[in-house]
């Protein structure tokens, strides 16, 4: 009696099967935001790629053109109505990411209200980054910013995490157009 082993089968599957499955949907649940981060990642490239000829399609803006690009090079994985495509434009590329110039009159290290400074981007704001939204034109630097929330592909790891931001940024100088 003791050495009978007609239960064991499924005692080993109902240890075992947890840790298979388990295994298989992370597996596709790594594969899948790695897939998302890669498509991200190389729309943004031919996003920028299309930026700097500045060519523009009869009855279509190069904004929409831009976000065919992105929808076109993610596959249809990305939900266009939640992706945040950002591009702003630059004089010289030292100058990405930097705040807008300002006279520190009180010497806190920090622009403070009433201190004066220089309005780069034109819109009536101090900014802590001096970039203009826009594509800009011919011989502009232009960041490309895309953003998206991923979601879970089979939902079993929503307990730990609902999505997963995946962005990509890059910047390139305009040809002259």
């Amino acid at each position: 009696m003791w050495q009978s082993s007609e239960g064991s089968m499924v005692i080993e599957a109902a240890l075992g099967l947890p840790i298979l499955l388990t295994t298989i949907f992370g597996v596709l649940e790594v594969g899948h935001f790695l897939f998302i981060s890669s498509a991200v990642e190389n729309a943004v490239l031919h996003a920028s790629r299309f930026g700097v000829t500045g060519g523009i399609e009869d009855g279509s803006t190069r904004e929409e053109q831009l976000r065919d690009v992105i929808e076109e090079q993610t596959f249809g994985r990305v939900d266009m109505n939640t992706v945040n495509i950002e591009t702003l434009v630059y004089q010289q590329f030292s100058d990405i990411g930097q705040p807008e110039p300002f006279t520190d009159q009180n010497s806190s290290g920090d622009w403070d209200v009433g201190e004066p400074y220089t309005d780069v981007n034109g819109n009536g704001n101090w900014d802590d980054d001096m970039g203009e939204a826009g594509l800009g034109s011919g011989g502009d630097i232009v960041v490309y910013r895309i953003s998206y929330n991923a979601d879970s592909l089979t939902g079993v790891a929503d307990w730990a995490t609902h999505s997963i931001n995946i962005s990509a940024t890059v910047a390139v100088r305009n040809e002259p157009f």
